[in-house]
């Protein structure tokens, strides 16, 4: 006991006066920013700093509660306050794919008030452990398939995989049970999409982030030993995603002459060219998802003489096919989703306009409108096949009774859905060769009670059907060549016979 009260006195008396050294700004300086965070950070984060602004209902993962003196990313030890540069990072970079956008068009001057009143909301930051210093972050060394290896090795020893999941998709057994220190729902990073790390995504990004934990979420700080296997999960990490992530602008359907059967899988599309698409929230009209549950969707489509088929691929923490759902159920305007008794269902679609797509323009992404249709083919995943229906905007979907071939797989965090359809139905749009059709995809996240008009989706894109057969240039080129010669020996001819007569 005497020794608890000589340390309680200790750090009464000689940790404030350490804490005199912490830089708190000036009286100006904290007031600049108190009007600059009530202009442009107080909607999500609250007018007292505690997260709970006027936004903070729709944000998912939820704004900071700057009071509580935690903060995710840093470069000091588990469990410690920020430096100044940390906080000034978060201002400049925001967090991707979150509610919490980058500012770089801020002053120095401004980050620098913003970052001080920040400090103001939490009287940790003029306590006995305000001041803090940043760990020694070595630079990275050259990466090795050796490393690689050896990292994957690190990843299931550390058990990492028990919430990113095997192949890193965010897909871990204890994926949908994570929450963080206020008992919010939060997700594990999927691993494979190093553009969306909200720490960064450089290799000494995801060093610092398993060397200091994340504070307030269930990612805890690795002391990983030796310094060698530190590096080796860091490589194993980076070498699970490309760099960025390469939206396309388009997709491509290839020719074959084999049959095309859905139930082939995956590895009857590997000729064919994968186009990534980024899924957006649907914010315009109710039922809006402010972040879904699906952020991308890879695409890759192949077409014979009578058919096409377009194979979807997403990533997903669960595979959620107990619930129902449907393009037109009705969805309670957010947040008050509060009945939790029906489970919904994964689900996704994949939209064209109706007819042959040659109209005045095209129809409103959100289903279509009253002058311009939509086809809609709509996989619950709950069921085996794919419904087609006709929208003419979000409350006005008529299902056809018509379905297509279609087959659905679930494996390591990831979704495979393949639809078929004859390249040429009536009164729906034609796969000619050589054309461009227009396309928009949606998904549904049963996890997230994603459902009618609550959903991802991309913006109208094209799907371009390759020719059966591609003609050689040389041909064509010979040809013209021929005939120009022709053509340039014939007015030789008829000059010279012009200019003779003329001399006799």
């Amino acid at each position: 006991m005497k020794t608890l009260a000589t340390l309680l006195t200790l750090l009464y008396f000689v940790a404030p006066s350490a804490a005199q050294n912490v830089d708190l700004g000036t009286d100006a300086q904290r007031e600049a920013g108190r009007l600059m965070y009530n202009a442009k950070c107080s909607h999500c984060h609250g007018a007292r700093g505690a997260g709970d602004g006027a936004a903070t209902a729709f944000l998912r993962p939820a704004p900071r509660d700057f009071t509580t003196g935690t903060f995710k990313f840093r470069t000091t030890e588990n469990g410690e306050l920020p430096t100044d540069e940390d906080i000034r990072r978060s201002i400049r970079q925001g967090m991707p794919y979150t509610g919490m956008p980058p500012w770089p068009q801020l002053s120095e001057q401004e980050v620098d008030n913003l970052m001080y009143y920040i400090k103001t909301f939490s009287d940790f930051f003029s306590g006995p452990f305000a001041e803090v210093t940043a760990l020694d972050m070595p630079s990275p060394p050259s990466i090795t398939d050796e490393s690689i290896v050896r990292g994957r090795e690190v990843f299931l020893e550390n058990s990492c995989i028990d919430c990113h999941g095997n192949l890193g998709r965010g897909d871990g057994p204890s994926g949908p049970t994570l929450t963080d220190q206020w008992d919010i729902p939060i997700r594990a990073a999927d691993l494979t999409k190093r553009w969306t790390f909200r720490g960064g995504s450089t290799r000494s990004d995801i060093y610092r982030t398993f060397t200091t934990g994340l504070d307030g979420s269930p990612m805890p700080a690795f002391d990983i030993q030796p310094i060698e296997d530190q590096w080796a999960l860091v490589n194993y990490v980076h070498s699970l995603s490309r760099d960025e992530a390469d939206y396309s602008t388009y997709a491509t359907s290839v020719f074959t002459t084999a049959a095309i059967d859905p139930s082939a899988g995956a590895d009857a599309f590997s000729a064919a060219p994968e186009a990534f698409f980024a899924m957006v929230g649907q914010v315009i009209e109710p039922g809006r998802s402010f972040f879904p549950g699906v952020n991308g969707l890879a695409v890759r489509a192949m077409h014979n003489a009578d058919h096409i088929g377009i194979m979807l691929q997403w990533n997903d923490m669960s595979a959620d096919t107990d619930g129902i759902n449907g393009p037109g159920l009705e969805v309670p305007i957010w947040p008050n989703d509060t009945d939790t008794t029906q489970a919904f269902s994964d689900a996704v679609a994949i939209q064209f306009p109706s007819g042959d797509g040659s109209g005045g323009g095209l129809p409103y992404l959100l289903f279509g409108d009253v002058s311009n249709s939509v086809d809609l083919w709509f996989a619950d995943l709950s069921t085996p096949r794919a419904d087609h229906y006709v929208g003419n905007g979000s409350g006005n979907l008529t299902a056809s009774g018509m379905d297509y071939e279609t087959s659905a797989s679930y494996e390591d965090g990831q979704w495979t859905v393949i639809i078929k359809r004859d390249r040429t139905l009536d009164g729906q749009i034609t796969f000619e060769d050589a054309a461009f059709a227009p396309v928009l995809f949606s998904v549904w996240d049963g996890f997230s009670r994603e459902r009618g008009n609550r959903r991802g989706l991309t913006s109208w894109t094209y799907l371009y059907l390759e020719p059966a057969e591609t003609e050689s240039p040389l041909g064509p080129m010979a040809m013209y060549g021929l005939i120009t010669l022709l053509l340039g020996l014939g007015a030789t001819t008829l000059i010279r016979r012009k200019y003779s007569n003329v001399s006799a």
